[in-house]
Parts: C-alpha cells; structure tokens; sequence
C-alpha cells in the first residue's frame, strides 16, 4: 500500500494535510544559512588557513613543532576574526 492510499484511507488525513500547509505558510526564519556560516565556513577557513600555512611555514622555520604550532595559531587567529565579524554583522543586520 503507497503512502497516498495510506492518506486516502486516514480518518485523520484533513489534519495532516491542514498542519503540512501551516508548515510550508511558515515564518519562522531560515536557519540553513546560519548553520552554514555558524560551523561549516569557520571549518573550512580553519582547513584552509592550516595548510597554507603549513606550507608557507616550511621554508621559514626549522622545528616541526614550531611549524605545526605556528599554523595552528594562525588557524585559530583567523577563524576567531571571522567569528568576530559575524557576530559584528549579524547585530548590524
């Protein structure tokens, strides 16, 4: 049996389709951009940030753990001034 005669047979199919049509009527502000920029930028700029530094780094700086570290606070830096900026944007907006 489909969903659709499952519905067709439903004493309580008109309050289903009434709450499906109040849901898509919504207000409620979209949350996937903010998810988006809240965790998935900072990730990726975080990614980012770590391998160009990595790599701009090894030339310059002799100790392994001097390097990691180095990229890691550079990481951190910038991930934290991103995070400073939204937070700036969004009391603005």
């Amino acid at each position: 049996m489909t969903d659709q005669q499952q519905c067709q047979n439903c004493g309580q199919r008109h309050n289903c389709q009434e709450i499906y049509r109040q849901m898509s009527n919504s207000k409620a502000p979209k949350v996937l951009s903010k998810v988006i920029q809240a965790f998935v930028v900072p990730l990726v700029i975080f990614i980012l940030i770590l391998a160009v530094s990595e790599k701009l780094l090894a030339e310059k700086l002799q100790s392994e753990a001097g390097k990691t570290f180095a990229a890691l606070a550079a990481s951190v830096s910038v991930v934290l001034l991103y995070l400073v900026i939204l937070k700036l944007w969004r009391r603005k907006n």
